[in-house]
C-alpha cells in the first residue's frame, strides 16, 4: 500500500466509520504532524527507515489514542537515524500532549524523552522518577549501573558529616558523600560516581574529595575522552573535554564533588530471582 492507504487502515477497519472526507482530513493531518506531505502517493516500502517509522508513528496517531503505547520504536535505525528520531517523537509528544509509554532498554532514550522514568528489575520497579532524579539520585547499585556508566566503590561508613553527607572510608581514602538514606556507623555501603563527575587536574584542589592518580588509558572519542584513572590498585573511569590532553603514565589529582558522590546502603546488586517456567500440560 502507498502511504496514504497505510495510515487510513486503522480508519477504514476500525468499529467507528468515517466518511471518505473525514479518513482524508484525519490521514493528511497526521502525515502533517510526523512530516509526511507530499508523501501519499509513495509506495510505503519506497520509504527510507526513518520515514518507515514516522509512517508506523502517523499510522497510531490516526485514531487518536488517549494513550499511545510504543515498545522500542527506534530500534532497527542506524545511530543517527535514531537521534533525529529522538527529537522528533519528543516534539511530537509535546505538541500532541499524548499520554505515552515507552519501552527501551536504551538508557540515552529514556532519559531523553521521558518525563517520569520507571525502573525495572527482576519484574519489580525499584524506583520512579524524572530523568533527573534517577540518573543523579539513583536508589540503588541497579538503578546507578542500568541508566548510564558510573564508578563504583565499595566502603564502609565511619560517621555522619550533617546534612545527609556521609564519611565512607573506600579503598581510595575517606570519602565524603550524599545519601538519601540514613546509614549507620560500621555498615557496608557503595559509593556511585559518574565519570563526569570526576575532575582532573595537575594541581592538589582545595574543595571536594581528593585523590592522586596516574593515567592509565585514554580513549579519543570526539566530543570527549574517556580516560582509565589509577588510584593505588583501583581503576576509575573519567569522561574529560578533549581539549584537556593528559598523557598516559602522568601524575594527575581527582577532585570528585561530595554532592555527586552517592552513597547507597546496600553494596551488592539486588539477586535476580529465576522466574518460575509456566506447568506443562501432561498428556
Amino acid at each position: 500500500m502507498n502511504v496514504f492507504k497505510n495510515t487510513a487502515f486503522p480508519l477504514e477497519v476500525g468499529k467507528k466509520k468515517y466518511s471518505k472526507k473525514q479518513i482524508e482530513e484525519k490521514v493528511l493531518r497526521a502525515l502533517h504532524v510526523v512530516a509526511l506531505d507530499g508523501y501519499e502517493t509513495r509506495e510505503a516500502t519506497k520509504l527510507s527507515g526513518g520515514q518507515q517509522q514516522r509512517l508506523a508513528l502517523a499510522r497510531a496517531l490516526v485514531m487518536e489514542p488517549k494513550l499511545l503505547l510504543l515498545d522500542e520504536p527506534l530500534s532497527n535505525l542506524d545511530a543517527k537515524l535514531r537521534e533525529r528520531m529522538r527529537f522528533e517523537l519528543k516534539r511530537l509528544q509535546r505538541e500532541l500532549g499524548i499520554t505515552s509509554v515507552y519501552v527501551t532498554h536504551d538508557q540515552s532514550e529514556a532519559l531523553a524523552l521521558s518525563n517520569q522514568i520507571a525502573v525495572m528489575n527482576a519484574g519489580r520497579i525499584v524506583q520512579v522518577g524524572s530523568p533527573r532524579d534517577i540518573y543523579e539520585k539513583p536508589a540503588d547499585q541497579f538503578v546507578a549501573d542500568f541508566i548510564g556508566s558510573t564508578n563504583f566503590l565499595e566502603g564502609t561508613v565511619e560517621n555522619a558529616a550533617g546534612d545527609g553527607y556521609y564519611l565512607v572510608l573506600t579503598p581510595i581514602g575517606r570519602i565524603k558523600a550524599y545519601s538519601a538514606q540514613a546509614l549507620h556507623p560500621g555498615t557496608k555501603a557503595v559509593i556511585s560516581i559518574r565519570p563526569e563527575n570526576i575532575h582532573i587536574s595537575h594541581e592538589r584542589p582545595v574543595d571536594g574529595n581528593v585523590a592522586e592518580a596516574v593515567i592509565d588509558t585514554r580513549m579519543f572519542l570526539g566530543e570527549y575522552s574517556d580516560t582509565q584513572l589509577k588510584v593505588g590498585e583501583t581503576l576509575l573511569q573519567a569522561r574529560i573535554h578533549p581539549s584537556l590532553r593528559y598523557p598516559v603514565g602522568s601524575q594527575v589529582y581527582l577532585a570528585m564533588d561530595p554532592e555527586k558522590c552517592i552513597a547507597l546502603a546496600d553494596g551488592k546488586p539486588p539477586a535476580i530471582e529465576p522466574v518460575a517456567a509456566p506447568p506443562q500440560a501432561v498428556s
